[in-house]
């Protein structure tokens, strides 16, 4: 998944570009948001060779979980599972850590007299995973 409308600024873009390639040349999984000085970027690479999780356009994320034993055996199913457990949850901690180093930056702009506002997600809801 990536932003839902065109990236206007173009280093922005490429710079984006660049990472979803660095996530592909090396196997990698992971999450990228990059800002420039009016907008920001982001993009989800979830789905490594290593891992259940393999890219679907179709979903809200850009990727879906698939494990089957039978087609992959039960010792790579099992560490294809695994790997996609501890992205999720790496990603989950990052994002936490994140958020709370963000706000505790915020209070301190605050508090040093810098006025401003800030709409989570410029006021849309965040995209769900539907599971079924």
């Amino acid at each position: 998944m990536m932003n839902e409308r065109p990236i206007q600024n173009r280093k922005l873009q490429q710079a984006l570009n660049q990472v979803k390639l660095i996530m592909t040349r090396f196997d990698l999984a992971g999450a990228c948001m990059l800002v420039s000085a009016d907008e920001a970027a982001f993009t989800y690479g979830m789905h490594a060779s290593w891992s259940a999780m393999r890219r679907d356009s179709t979903l809200p994320l850009g990727f879906r979980f698939r494990a089957k034993s039978s087609e992959d055996g039960v010792n790579l199913t099992h560490d294809r599972v695994e790997a996609a457990v501890h992205t999720i949850c790496q990603l989950c901690d990052f994002g936490f850590m994140t958020a709370g180093h963000m706000e505790e930056l915020m209070v301190m702009l605050r508090d040093a007299g810098v006025e401003f506002t800030h709409t989570p997600y410029g006021g849309k809801p965040l995209p769900r995973i539907v599971s079924g």
